[in-house]
This record gives C-alpha cells, structure tokens and sequence, in this order.
C-alpha cells in the first residue's frame, strides 16, 4: 500500500461517504485525535476517508492531523449541503470553485478561488456525466446549520452563494496552507425554500409517534410532508450523484495523464483569474453537464 498515490477523502458524516467506506478494499479503522478513519484500497489507491462531524473548527483540526501524518497526493471533500439558489434541486452536483466564510467572529479562514486548471478539469468531468445535473458554483460555510427559507433567503443575499456547507472553506484553507491540490463537492439535500428539521426532532417523534401520525406530523414545509423515510431516501440519492461524479473524476485523471493534465499541476494558479461564466451564486439555471 505504500507504493500506492494516497488519496484523502473528508466527510462530515459516515452517511456522507458510506458509498466510499462500503467500496474499500482491505479495510481499517481507526480514530485520530479529532475526527474517525476508514482506510484501504480504493481504484489502486491508498485512500482514507476522514469522517469530521458537522463543525468547521473538527474539520480544520482533523484534516491538519490527517494531512500531517499521511502526506496525502490530494483532498477530495465530499458531502451534502443545503441550496441557497432557488435554482438548484435535490441531487444537484455542485463542484465548488469559490469558497466563502460566514462561521461568524474568531474565524480566521480565508474567501479562497480555485486555480484556473483545476476549474478546467471539473468543467470537462461534468461534460463526461450529461446525466448528472451538475455545475460549478460557489460555497458559503457557516457554524451552525441553515434550516429555515428565510434564514437560507438571506445568506444568498449576503453572499451569492450556491451552496451552505459547515466545513468547506476550513478545507479549502487548510488545503492550500499545505500547497495540496483539493476538491470539494456537494450534493443539494434540501432546497432553498424548505424547512429542515433537526435530526433528534426525529428520534424524539419516533419514539412517541406512529408511522402514521408521524407521517402527518413532521412537516417540512407548509406543502410538503418531510419524514425520516424521507430523509434516508435522499441521502441515499445524494450518495448515488457523489458516486457518479467521483468515478468520472477519477477516470478523467487517469485518461488525461497523457495530455499531462494531473492533480499536480493544481497547485497553483498560472495567471490571475477573469470573469468566467460560472459566476459564484449565479441564479442561472444549473443545466446538464453536456450543454
């Protein structure tokens, strides 16, 4: 294993990257100082996927130890995230180039762009899937999660964000302070306009509830019933996307090797960036890959 490229994958939960855990071959386990680690062999890789919990300040002390003590060749972040443009729906593949902070007073992360081949490299792995809804777009973390329209409403406007996440540009960051190539993708749970209840609000309700009263209960929004068959439908879903899109990810790398086109040469970008037709938050609508 170790002749093997190492690779390192980031989820906030094991729900997230259960496609990738369940995919391992040789598998381990083991738990750092911060954050759990599933490692094996993965596409005749050495690959780690780090489970960080759902908090930017886990993430960014859990990545640091992991990327310290496996010097990986890159990070690949995947997740599912919550949409601020209306536009988006759920199992939309955003491929994030732009990344924002709004965890709010003491953090330090900085708003990063990615170079301009790594954005060239996403843009042709989203042609490769016309299938899969996909884009590029933009990132806004936060510290606590977005639930309410509202709430949602008005971090767009603050930011022109795409996508909510609690722990992308604290990867983003730690990634470029160890000069690592990196990619983070988030698959849309839950629209712009939906009220997402709290998970232990679930587990509360299960236990006092029927299925059926549960059913007629746990509202999402005022047109529309959320229950937790719901939610593990769409994760479920969501994983499905990720997985389309990191297979094409991972064959583009390969397939490009001859036109010298790698991970390697994502480090740094060659000129500084222009106007470009994925303007972060852009209400356009995402369209299929191929168009």
């Amino acid at each position: 294993m170790r002749d093997l490229p190492k690779v390192l994958f980031v989820a906030p939960t094991e729900s997230d990257g259960l496609s990738l855990i369940e995919g391992l071959e040789n598998p381990r386990y083991y738990k750092q100082k911060v954050g759990e680690v599933h490692g094996g062999i993965w596409k005749q890789a050495s690959a780690k996927i780090l489970i960080t919990g759902h908090n930017p300040e886990a993430a960014a002390s859990g990545l640091r130890e992991a990327i310290t003590v496996d010097k990986p060749l890159a990070v690949i972040s995947l997740g599912f995230g919550t949409a601020l443009n209306s536009s988006l729906l759920v199992g939309d593949i955003v491929v994030c180039h732009s990344f924002k902070n709004a965890i709010g007073i003491g953090s330090r992360a900085n708003a990063v762009e990615l170079p301009d081949k790594t954005t060239e490299l996403l843009r042709y792995v989203l042609k490769t899937v016309p299938d899969l809804r996909g884009k590029l777009g933009s990132c806004v973390t936060v510290f606590d999660p977005v639930r309410d329209p509202a709430e949602k409403y008005e971090l767009y406007q603050r930011t022109q964000c795409d996508v909510v996440d609690q722990s992308a540009i604290s990867i983003a960051n730690l990634a470029e302070e160890f000069k690592l190539p990196f990619v983070v993708v988030r698959c849309i749970f839950d629209l712009s306009d939906e009220r997402l209840p709290e998970i232990d609000h679930y587990v509360r309700q299960k236990a006092k509830l029927s299925t059926t009263r549960l059913l007629g209960r746990l509202a999402l929004s005022p047109t529309s019933f959320f229950t937790l068959r719901d939610l593990v439908g769409r994760a479920k879903l969501c994983r499905r996307k990720l997985d389309v899109f990191i297979d094409a990810f991972w064959k583009a790398i390969k397939t490009r090797r001859d036109e010298n086109v790698t991970l390697s040469q994502f480090k740094q970008p060659e000129e500084k960036k222009g106007a470009s037709e994925d303007t972060p938050g852009g209400a356009s609508n995402p369209v299929p890959a191929s168009a």
